[in-house]
């Protein structure tokens, strides 16, 4: 539980600095939205090209990412069959209930409770070349082609970075330092402006509670299940795919739905509250696999 409550410290600061923020300027709007779109536009490709183009290919672990991948797209798709509403905002409700926070959670998690961080590398290529691509063309399928995401910042820069480590290319550290510090800020900035949405609105528990459920319940289940039972894992590779499956909504889900101009009190609740329950549900998956 320490280890967990740990990785989580930072998320809920930062968050609470944005609140603050909000609470003491005027027209802070305008700043929250010129700190998410930077954020989307400049910092998460910047954080991801660097990350990508340094990690070598044969860290990723394919068994134990095909069942992550599995409850990935099963939850997914139930979550797009149940919820209502335009396509795109059912994309930002699926996003909420299957795509977990891989960055700045995965890497302390994997750490702490792993002792090891390489299967976020697996988790990481996935979100970012397979599932962001399909989320970006949902968001624009009213004025988008397939070949759309490639035009995305986020999905350009993934697709450049691993081809960088493919091909064993790194550019000159002059060229890399900027980039690193400049994706230094993709996490703190996501945060600060989910934090700074916070203010004057209420927390939808209710509302978020059948999203956050598929992602704290059934996500690491179904990642359970298909990996004992369709790749036949056990130990440390089933309990990894478990266990990252479990993580909460990534915070790029609401940057997302800001972004393209949905709805974001769906991705901001459930951001906030499977954080906050999962404080729980990661503890338990962990202590199951560590027994």
């Amino acid at each position: 539980m320490q280890a967990v409550i740990a990785a989580f410290t930072p998320i809920w600061l930062i968050g609470a600095l944005g609140w603050l923020t909000a609470r003491l300027r005027p027209a802070s709007e305008q700043l929250r939205r010129a700190l998410t779109e930077f954020a989307f536009t400049m910092a998460m490709p910047a954080v991801l090209f660097t990350t990508l183009s340094r990690t070598p290919l044969s860290q990723i672990q394919p068994r134990p990412l095909l069942a992550f991948a599995v409850s990935t797209f099963v939850v997914g798709l139930s979550a797009l069959a149940l919820l209502g509403g335009k396509l795109p905002d059912r994309v930002i409700g699926a996003m909420s209930a299957a795509y977990v926070n891989s960055g700045n959670l995965g890497i302390p998690i994997g750490l702490y409770v792993l002792h090891d961080a390489t299967f976020v590398v697996s988790v990481l290529v996935f979100q970012v070349l397979v599932v962001s691509p399909l989320i970006f063309l949902g968001l624009g399928a009213e004025r988008s082609s397939i070949l759309a995401p490639l035009r995305t910042p986020i999905v350009a820069a993934s697709v450049l970075g691993l081809g960088a480590s493919a091909l064993g290319w790194q550019l000159p550290e002059p060229v890399m330092r900027p980039l690193e510090i400049l994706g230094g800020a993709a996490v703190p900035l996501a945060l600060f402006s989910l934090g700074m949405s916070l203010y004057g609105s209420a927390v939808a528990w209710r509302g978020a509670g059948p999203v956050v459920a598929l992602k704290l319940l059934a996500q690491p289940l179904v990642a359970f299940l298909a990996g004992r039972f369709l790749f036949h894992l056990d130990g440390h590779a089933l309990f990894a795919a478990v266990l990252f499956a479990g993580l909460p909504t990534a915070q790029n889900t609401y940057v997302y739905a800001a972004e393209y101009g949905r709805p974001t009190d769906l991705p901001r609740d459930a951001i906030l509250v499977s954080s906050f329950l999962s404080l729980v549900t990661l503890s338990v998956i962990a202590l199951l696999g560590a027994g």
